[in-house]
């Protein structure tokens, strides 16, 4: 099989689309809920979501490096990754609020090469190839000129464990408020990233992020001309927990913050 950044994100488009349709089919039914921690959970939507994705995947490219929220995925020797959230916002489905999506990206020795992202609820595609810009349903996006953090609008995201961590995120959230138009915490990462990446947002940050949850939408915000990286300013890799994505002309204030 080809694996031109096209060809992957071709994969990756007709995965995501019918992971979609799947997740859209189960939030009409009556909802199957599990546990994996006290308040993070994880539904028959999330696993058949995931088979469908892998499925796809392991025939076009049986010999790929796969990393997934809800199973093992699978370790080769190849130099292509996938990384996999097959439903981010799982409490949001499950409480039939309209934000969760399927996010997928794939890394060629670690470099991203095509990312997807599909709002499920509202049938918004977000793709990018690197250096081919993003897309939101086949049309060019891109981050906001705002150049003031005052004039605004943030998002974040709590994690699930209630730590130190959790506490000064909450700090934070206060300080972003005082001095923004708002901060938003709608609970789904890969959405909250493309919604910077199409100039909803003029910053995002969040604590304690997996791979899965940051890998697509990262690509399709620098892709559509913001800037990402870890709160303190270095380099932002998918196997580190914090992140923070903008516009790029509010990071260095931004980043005065988390000094």
């Amino acid at each position: 099989m080809i694996t031109g950044r096209e060809d992957l994100l071709n994969v990756a488009l007709e995965a995501a689309k019918k992971a979609a349709s799947f997740i859209s089919a189960e939030s009409h039914k009556v909802r199957q809920v599990d546990f994996k921690g006290k308040t993070n959970l994880v539904t028959q939507a999330d696993r058949g979501s995931e088979e469908i994705i892998l499925a796809i995947i392991r025939s076009n490219y049986p010999d790929h490096n796969i990393i997934t929220e809800e199973s093992a995925g699978q370790t080769t020797d190849s130099p292509f990754t996938w990384i996999v959230d097959p439903l981010d916002g799982t409490t949001n489905f499950v409480h039939s609020y309209p934000f969760y999506a399927v996010s997928i990206a794939v890394h060629k020795d670690g470099v991203p090469q095509a990312g997807v992202i599909v709002d499920v609820y509202h049938r918004h595609t977000y793709t990018a190839t690197v250096r081919g810009g993003a897309r939101r349903n086949g049309e060019p996006i891109h981050v906001t000129d705002k150049r003031k953090l005052h004039d605004s609008l943030l998002a974040t995201g709590f994690q699930y464990k209630h730590d130190d961590v959790w506490e000064r995120n909450f700090d934070y959230y206060k300080t972003f408020t005082d001095i923004t138009q708002g901060v938003r915490r709608a609970g789904a990462a890969a959405l909250d990233l493309v919604h910077v990446a199409c100039g909803w947002l003029d910053g995002f940050w969040e604590f304690g992020l997996n791979s899965w949850d940051a890998a697509a939408g990262v690509l399709i915000v620098e892709e559509a001309g913001g800037k990402v990286s870890k709160t303190d300013g270095s380099q932002f890799s998918i196997h580190t927990p914090d992140i923070l994505a903008t516009n790029g002309k509010i990071h260095g204030e931004m980043l005065t913050i988390f000094e």
